[in-house]
């Protein structure tokens, strides 16, 4: 796959603040927030939020707490497309992701290996102007700093066969040891806050007892339930695959909790899957 240099930040200023020193001072209020790390092992597969971080930073920040007692080698981080339609899923094409707090590596290996096996192509426009993966980029570099490799994938139009394409991809290049796959969901749009809280909890319902179907029917109304329903069916599917436990709702709330209008709410929610069992090796 041709790679471009660098993606630089689109929304630094906007979605996140601009500055190294005002990235800092906020993510500093969220982790006091957040608390204790919650396990000291390292989820193979986390479940974050991506809207603004007035609204959503604290439940990512939480679900990022997760990883810093074990970093990961590689982590791989699935977001939708909301700006730009293709059919299928879409690895990143550049080398490198710039934020206002340093660069961080594409696995460019990986992201062949994935290329070689599922025939996805690389579409700029979709990756050029989504905040899905980027707004997580930061959080990620200020929880967990240090040489590990990252490779966004962003999902537009899929079908189970994509899907399904891509969870054996994975499923044998990375290693639920050692590797950790971020996907970037915020939860139901724009209901009011009791609403809203109900459509949040049986999506997430579907997700902790890993409920396929029910998370592709959250697909509907322009993913207005949930607008990563495709990354969440793939760590369902993977979780199967590699037989991981019951993951773990870590935090939930919406954005009339963090200050926004409650006649009309966006969910956010942290989900980490538990590590696979070493019983009898």
């Amino acid at each position: 796959m041709p790679q471009a240099q660098t993606r630089k930040s689109r929304f630094a200023g906007s979605f996140y603040p601009g500055t190294e020193a005002e990235i800092k001072q906020m993510l500093d209020v969220f982790r006091e927030r957040a608390g204790e790390i919650r396990s000291g092992k390292r989820p193979p597969i986390l479940v974050l939020p991506h809207a603004g971080w007035i609204y959503s930073g604290l439940a990512a920040v939480s679900g990022l707490l997760t990883l810093k007692a074990d970093t990961p080698s590689r982590i791989v981080l699935i977001g939708p497309s909301h700006r730009h339609y293709y059919l299928g899923f879409s690895p990143a094409g550049y080398e490198k992701y710039a934020t206002p707090l340093g660069e961080l590596e594409v696995d460019l290996v990986l992201q062949d290996e994935i290329v070689d096996q599922t025939g996805f192509e690389f579409e700029p426009e979709a990756h050029e102007n989504e905040h899905s993966v980027e707004v997580i980029l930061p959080m990620l570099q200020y929880v967990i700093p240090g040489d590990y490799k990252i490779l966004p994938i962003l999902a537009g139009s899929v079908s189970t066969g994509s899907i399904e394409q891509l969870v054996n991809a994975l499923a044998g290049l990375l290693d639920p040891l050692r590797d950790t796959l971020i996907i970037s969901s915020d939860l139901s749009h724009f209901f009011p806050y009791d609403k809203a809280r109900d459509l949040d909890q049986e999506t997430l319902g579907y997700v902790l007892e890993g409920d396929v179907q029910k998370l592709m029917g959250r697909s509907g109304d322009g993913g207005r339930l949930a607008c990563g329903y495709a990354g969440l069916v793939v760590a369902t599917n993977l979780a199967k695959k590699w037989e991981l436990g019951e993951p773990e709702l870590l935090i939930y709330y919406n954005s009339g909790d963090s200050g926004g209008d409650k006649s009309s709410v966006v969910g956010y929610a942290s989900v980490a899957y538990p590590p696979p069992s070493l019983d009898g090796v």
